[in-house]
């Protein structure tokens, strides 16, 4: 009996002591404000109203924002696409875990609260500002740059430079020899055959140099080719040159009946010239010196009645890694018997060292005649004929390239040009014939797509 008052007596003291506790002021719990005024992200996305809106809208709703958080900027690394309108644009924005106390759209002339829901007209380039939690003792604001393209990413600037070619110039093949300025092989109008190098700056041409061991009557300037260093020819007497510093050539070979170009292959030291010999029946060979010539095959019927021997254009697109496109193409031309061609013939070399020759179908794209030039650029095959460009991928199908990229009007119409592509993405056109035959044009052209600016 005396036990069970005392477990009384002890449960009472206890609920006491428990019921002391919990009043205690000494332990109370009690959750300060936050302080944190950051923004933490940053997206966009707006409402197309337009076919160019319908374009770069999908494209704003994915670009990423970066925020430098101490100079409290919020940024689009890439910028947005050329002529995307700001206008009224639906804002995503995430803070700390606690809301702030209020954002407000600071203005140049006024000052707005945003409830974080209505969409915000940046035409008027607003700040952004961050009431945190805590109160106006913690804030910050945030200027807002949204970067877009200021030129047209497809437009070629076309520019026509001070320096001319020599006037002594009848007719010439401009290459560009790396680190060491364009070369412009000539038939001048004293008939004879020089070597009109440009300084590394291109602003001058050098004193003309009179060319040795090709004869001037004979030589196909068309044919004249750069590879590995080396500068190769053919002769209408198809004969095969070689020279190392373009001035001095040297034969190295006979019955060459055309010189195609470089055939890539599937590395550097696989490279080769792909040529035509000449014999009871004509054959694809390659060399890499133009002395020891390697027969390939006997061209098929299609392919001797369809191949240009002379007067073609040629380019090699260099991709190791995709053999497909891993192509030397022959553009126009003259055939075997004489009639112009618009085709593009394609030489490769497959995955299992196979040689491969295809062409493209008939078209009426552009007329087939004289003086068609061809180019690689931007991934596209080029062509110029009548000052006009044509692109294609690859020559599936030919199409008149945009209005972006033709020549302003005042260029003076011109065929066979040379065309070069140099390692910073410029093109350069060089010369040619006016398109009446009349006169040799000496201007020479440069241009850029923007998107391929460095």
């Amino acid at each position: 009996m005396k036990l069970k008052h005392i477990n009384k007596l002890l449960f009472f003291v206890l609920a006491i002591i428990t019921l002391s506790s919990c009043n205690s002021d000494s332990d109370t719990i009690s959750l300060d404000a936050s302080a944190d005024a950051q923004i933490y992200s940053f997206a966009l996305a707006a409402i197309a109203d337009n076919a160019v809106d319908s374009v770069n809208y999908p494209i704003l709703a994915s670009t990423l924002f970066s925020i430098d958080q101490g100079n409290r900027i919020i940024y689009n690394r890439d910028s947005l696409p050329y002529q995307t309108r700001l206008k009224n644009y639906a804002v995503t924005i995430s803070y700390s875990s606690a809301t702030p106390s209020k954002v407000e759209l600071i203005y140049a002339d006024s000052v707005a609260e945003w409830n974080g829901s209505d969409s915000v007209d940046f035409s008027l380039h607003p700040n952004f500002k961050v009431t945190a939690a805590v109160g106006a003792t913690s804030t910050r604001e945030y200027t807002i740059d949204i970067r877009i393209r200021k030129v047209d990413p497809e437009l070629i600037n076309w520019n026509k430079q001070v320096l001319l070619i020599p006037s002594s110039v009848k007719e010439q093949k401009t290459l560009l020899k790396e680190n060491d300025g364009f070369y412009t092989f000539s038939i001048d109008k004293d008939n004879q055959f020089y070597l009109h190098k440009t300084n590394a700056a291109v602003t001058d041409y050098e004193t003309k140099l009179p060319i040795n061991g090709i004869n001037a009557s004979d030589v196909l300037l068309e044919s004249i080719t750069l590879f590995n260093g080396k500068f190769y020819a053919i002769d209408k007497s198809k004969n095969g040159y070689s020279s190392s510093d373009g001035i001095n050539w040297s034969q190295k070979s006979s019955g060459i009946k055309a010189l195609l170009g470089v055939l890539p292959g599937a590395s550097a030291d696989k490279d080769a010239l792909l040529v035509i010999t000449d014999g009871t029946q004509d054959s694809f060979a390659k060399t890499t010196d133009m002395a020891t010539i390697d027969p390939i095959r006997i061209l098929s019927d299609f392919e001797s009645a369809g191949i240009s021997f002379s007067g073609f254009s040629s380019v090699t697109n260099y991709d190791r890694s995709n053999l497909n496109k891993n192509i030397l193409a022959v553009t126009a031309g003259q055939k075997a018997d004489n009639s112009y061609s618009n085709l593009t013939w394609f030489m490769q070399v497959d995955g299992s060292g196979v040689f491969r020759v295809t062409s493209n179908q008939q078209h009426n794209r552009f007329a087939a005649k004289a003086g068609i030039a061809s180019f690689m650029y931007d991934g596209y095959l080029y062509a110029l004929t009548d000052n006009k460009f044509y692109k294609s991928m690859f020559a599936d199908s030919w199409n008149l390239a945009p209005d972006k990229e033709q020549f302003s009007a005042d260029m003076v119409s011109t065929t066979a040009q040379s065309v070069i592509v140099d390692d910073e993405n410029n093109i350069w056109i060089f010369g040619g014939i006016s398109g009446t035959g009349d006169f040799p044009v000496l201007d020479i052209w440069k241009g850029r797509l923007n998107k391929l600016n460095p």
